[in-house]
């Protein structure tokens, strides 16, 4: 898909390329650094290694693996800065470039994607799964293949692939059964593409689950793994990749390791970085800014609307929220403008999923919603009263809410939900889980009547597919509406772009205002900090869905900054 207000910016921006890109890049870079970073996942240990069961943070712990495509970072702050390199899972099509792939070529008559692949990437050498060697055609098809016969794929995800062929060790063909307007993001830089060796999966499950046998032909090997502490990455010596600075070619990575730090205290992350234990810190609090800021006065900061649509997920298939009256009662009840000044002293978006407001050529501005859909985001206990004795609740009732202990945003809104719903008669009764059995419940026999969840507003085609699609894994509120399955899945075969588009703007605004399966909640404005000593980064997140590594391929520390300014 593509955005066209990226398309017509680029002229008028390209200009800030070389200042953005000048002095920071004219210094030679110091390659045997480490890079000590908060994730925007800091919480979070990796929630398996074993990739076919469909984990979503793979691509984000998984430092040795690639996919075909990633985003390209001249069209971020370093150069033409016409995407931020934010989004967990958008990237426009006309933003991509080859990773795996050297270059793609998009056929019809048949409908098909040719990916050349380049020559000279080796998969790394590891002991008891794999031997050095080079990476072939056939190697994707298996990934492609194994990966989509697990037990755990995604219903729907890869049926639009009709089949595979490599016409030669450098070609791989993905034949469709129809046109798909995600392909892209399924196929080649998605979640759960990215490429894995015949070796490693033909592993036992067991196996497959041990990080000592991770494989991969990224710029990093995984050296040793700390749960609850660290993830240690280091430098794969034999990496394809390279970059240009200041006329002289470089190989990645330009530093020697990268350190995940798994820091589930928020206050001791913010000392972390204060003193120097971290160089970067991806995702900090308002809260805590002002605090960084007097500590450490010469850090780098930069704010942006979160990636993540915060709501609770009502199960829509059990009562009583199988009504739509006592689902607009839930949403009446809260007082969202409240939330965004109080808990999120106004740093935050009221509206901001399904589409995010990001995405300028898909979002719907509330004020352009219809009153029945604006109305969601008033406060209205006593209308949310007479709904619910409309619908048979005259007293209330009671329900179980399940949230993660990962998410400080989570833990500060359930009291405050609590609160509003007492105004009305209902009862909330707070469950609080650690990731894994929080993740394990939803869409599980033991998940609640409420699930408050941060979850990615992916893109425009995905957040509606996986999050009020029949049957989807990420459908927490078990919506489905058979008109609805028709109408994205005619969206997403539609081959006319501003046909498809328009579509899919219709389907958000009718999740919004019509089905309302959710109780929509402000998303959090989020901020990163970095030190000085931290070269050639400038704030970027992500190349695809969840992948950083090649951003972080691209870093360098400069030690003698990092020892002085430490000392002075």
């Amino acid at each position: 898909m593509r955005t066209p207000i990226w398309k017509t910016t680029l002229a008028l921006l390209s200009a800030m390329a070389a200042a953005l890109a000048g002095p920071a890049l004219a210094e030679t870079p110091q390659t045997d650094g480490t890079v000590n970073v908060s994730t925007v996942y800091r919480t979070l240990d990796a929630t398996t290694w074993d990739l076919q069961r469909w984990t979503w943070k793979g691509n984000h712990d998984n430092l040795q693996m690639e996919s075909l495509l990633r985003g390209d970072l001249s069209f971020g702050p370093r150069g033409k800065d016409v995407n931020d390199f934010i989004e967990m899972d958008y990237i426009p099509y006309d933003q991509l470039e080859g990773s795996l792939a050297e270059s793609w070529e998009v056929k019809q008559d048949p409908m098909r994607v040719i990916f050349h692949l380049r020559k000279g990437v080796y998969w790394q050498d590891v002991p008891g799964v794999m031997k050095r060697r080079e990476l072939v055609a056939n190697d994707v098809i298996t990934s492609f293949k194994t990966r989509w016969a697990s037990s755990r794929a995604i219903p729907t995800y890869w049926e639009f692939v009709d089949r595979w062929e490599a016409p030669d060790d450098h070609t791989v063909v993905a034949y469709f059964k129809q046109f798909h307007g995600n392909w892209p993001y399924r196929l080649a830089w998605g979640f759960y593409d990215g490429i894995l060796p015949p070796e490693w999966q033909n592993l036992s499950e067991e196996k497959r689950a041990d990080w000592h046998n991770a494989a991969g032909t990224g710029p990093y090997r995984i050296e040793s793994i700390q749960t609850g502490r660290q993830q240690v990455y280091v430098k794969n010596k034999d990496y394809w990749d390279t970059t240009t600075i200041d006329g002289k070619e470089y190989t990645l990575p330009l530093n020697n390791k990268v350190i995940y730090h798994i820091i589930k205290d928020e206050a001791a992350a913010v000392a972390a970085l204060s003193t120097g234990r971290l160089d970067i810190m991806e995702a900090v609090r308002w809260q805590l800014v002002d605090q960084l800021k007097k500590s450490a006065p010469e850090l780098i900061t930069r704010k942006f609307v979160g990636t993540q649509g915060t709501y609770v997920a009502l199960r829509t298939d059990q009562k009583p929220f199988n009504d739509v009256r006592v689902r607009r009662a839930m949403n009446l009840a809260v007082d969202q403008r409240a939330i965004l000044d109080s808990l999120l002293n106004g740093e935050g978006a009221l509206l901001n999923y399904p589409f995010a407001q990001r995405w300028n050529n898909y979002y719907t501005p509330l004020e352009k919603l219809s009153p029945k859909a604006r109305e969601l985001f008033d406060y209205k206990p006593e209308e949310a009263k007479k709904l619910l004795a409309e619908a048979g609740y005259p007293n209330g009732f009671s329900f179980d809410l399940q949230a993660c202990s990962c998410s400080p945003y989570q833990m500060d809104l359930v009291a405050m939900l609590q609160a509003y719903y007492q105004q009305i008669g209902v009862k909330m009764n707070i469950k609080t889980l650690e990731y894994g059995a929080y993740r394990a419940n939803m869409r599980g026999k033991n998940q609640a009547g409420g699930y408050l969840m941060n979850n990615s507003s992916g893109n425009p085609i995905a957040v509606l597919r996986k999050s009020f699609m029949s049957g989807q894994t990420w459908n927490a509120s078990w919506y489905s509406n058979e008109d609805f399955d028709r109408r994205i899945e005619a969206a997403i075969t539609e081959p006319d772009q501003e046909k498809r588009d328009t579509e899919l703007r219709q389907l958000n605004d009718f999740i919004i205002e019509e089905a309302v399966p959710h109780v929509w909640l402000p998303t959090e404005m989020v901020y990163s900090a970095w030190w000085p000593w931290v070269k050639n980064y400038y704030g970027e997140l992500r190349v695809g869905a969840t992948k950083p590594n090649t951003i972080y391929a691209r870093i360098w520390i400069d030690e003698d900054m990092k020892k002085k300014m430490l000392n002075d």
